[in-house]
């Protein structure tokens, strides 16, 4: 029997064994001591063959302390993105009895991929090198323990690959597998291509939770050399509601200069997602964007985002990660309306300035008497980091009909 033919039952015996691995595995449990493995498929297909994907994958099974043993001393291990961090391996990486010295974490936006004491103090037993400061790393920045670079998100894949930022060891969540063995990255797509085709070893945990998400968005099993079984609500983020009657004033006003047909770039500003709220009466916009959150959903469910009028990826929604609740995670799973893609192809600027009235908010803190904007510093302080913004305002301005916004609030009441 083929193992096209026997896959729903293979697939079956799969799920069973890793429910198996997430009931009894043994948080020291060595890599040679592996989780019991599925059924054997060949054993039930007659003579012996090369080993299935499922029977791979079966022997890849491990817990995450095991994995973690196996991170080198000297190494830079990279961490997955937003609400996709691989929260599971970071904290057994931590609590390692025998931590490997000289070891650099690095990654862009976390969700507690450092350790913080009741003080909020960084706990972290290693130095991190973040690209974006949010409030997983800002303790760290200010011990000095980690180390924030001032650089785009969507030049890191090149850097990754042509060695002038070093990854050693991926740290990643994942959907579990399909009938072809092929698992997704889920919400976060953004840099980790680039991170696991240059990883000397790749560590996933594999979360039946995660969305599976459409796009440039899956890895075979076998580009994944340990795999560590976790159930774990995908983590939520929503935006804190802007109170301020300056920022909602200033959100109106954006809202109110976006035209029809727009192809929109939103980002993680509070300025950008409150402005969202101001399009009820828009037709035929897009997106085409670093991030996606929440508030995309009622333009959904009213027939405002349609994406009719982009020039690429028309009717699609494109992005690189997403940052919700659960209900977006729900809309995107499965759902070829959404097209996820790795940061440098999202940011390309061609793309970018070819799309129809590409429309690209950036919110800043400040801006200095040369026309300078700052957005990664905030009351004297890292704060936020430069994403993609550059890539996208400079598109925006090339795009026919684009508008590229910088919006922040005025310190007089008479501006």
């Amino acid at each position: 029997m083929s193992e096209s033919g026997s896959s729903g039952g293979l697939l079956a015996r799969l799920v069973d064994g890793v429910k198996e691995a997430l009931g009894g595995a043994a948080a020291g449990t060595a890599p040679a001591e592996r989780l019991e493995a599925a059924p054997s498929a060949s054993a039930a297909a007659g003579p012996a063959g090369p080993p299935t994907w499922t029977e791979r994958y079966s022997a890849k099974l491990t817990t995450a302390a095991a994995a973690m043993q196996q991170v080198r001393a000297g190494e830079h291990v990279f961490v997955g993105t937003a609400c996709a961090t691989p929260r599971t391996l970071v904290a057994a990486l931590e609590q390692l009895e025998l931590r490997p010295s000289d070891v650099e974490l690095v990654h862009f936006l976390t969700d507690h991929a450092v350790p913080h004491d009741a003080a909020g103090q960084a706990t972290t037993s290693y130095r991190h090198r973040s690209f974006f400061v949010g409030r997983d790393i800002q303790a760290a920045v200010r011990q000095g323990q980690a180390e924030y670079v001032p650089l785009s998100i969507a030049r890191l894949p090149v850097l990754i690959a042509i060695g002038r930022v070093k990854v050693d060891v991926a740290l990643v969540q994942v959907s579990p597998p399909d009938a072809f063995g092929y698992v997704s990255l889920g919400v976060s797509v953004d840099v980790l291509p680039a991170a696991v085709a240059k990883a000397r070893m790749v560590v996933a945990e594999v979360n039946p939770q995660m969305p599976r998400s459409q796009g440039d968005s899956t890895l075979h099993v076998d580009e994944i050399d340990w795999l560590v079984p976790v159930s774990t609500p995908v983590i939520e983020y929503g935006h804190p509601p802007v109170a301020e009657a300056a920022m909602q004033q200033i959100a109106r006003y954006v809202g109110s200069i976006i035209d029809d047909g727009s192809t929109l770039q939103i980002g993680l500003g509070r300025i950008t997602n409150e402005a969202l709220k101001h399009l009820a009466d828009r037709q035929d916009l897009g997106i085409h964007s670093d991030v996606i959150t929440d508030a995309i959903i009622p333009l959904i469910e009213r027939g405002i985002l349609t994406g009719r009028r982009k020039t690429a990826h028309v009717g699609k929604i494109v992005t690189s990660f997403a940052m919700g609740s659960r209900k977006l995670y729900d809309l995107i799973d499965g759902n070829p309306l959404f097209v996820f893609q790795p940061i440098d192809a999202v940011c390309d600027p061609f793309t970018l300035a070819t799309q129809h009235k590409m429309v690209s908010v950036t919110q800043a803190f400040s801006v200095d008497l040369t026309g300078q904007v700052c957005a990664d510093q905030f009351g004297g302080a890292f704060y936020g980091g430069l994403a993609a913004q550059g890539e996208f305002l400079r598109g925006a301005s090339r795009s026919p009909g684009g508008k590229p916004i910088i919006c922040l609030a005025s310190t007089s009441d008479d501006a």
